[in-house]
């Protein structure tokens, strides 16, 4: 039984080392693409 809470431990720990290592590399120029996109999209709406 405690293989399942190791293997689950594991699991999640790999979970949040890849998620703060995408975090931490994510790509500028996609980011301030997004950014534009919800810009437009909210002044779109409030027209």
């Amino acid at each position: 039984m405690e293989i399942i809470y190791f293997l689950g431990a594991a699991v999640l720990l790999a979970a949040l080392i890849y998620g703060v290592l995408q975090f931490r590399t994510r790509n500028r120029a996609a980011v301030r693409a997004g950014d534009e996109i919800v810009k437009e999209r909210y002044r779109r709406d409030d027209a």
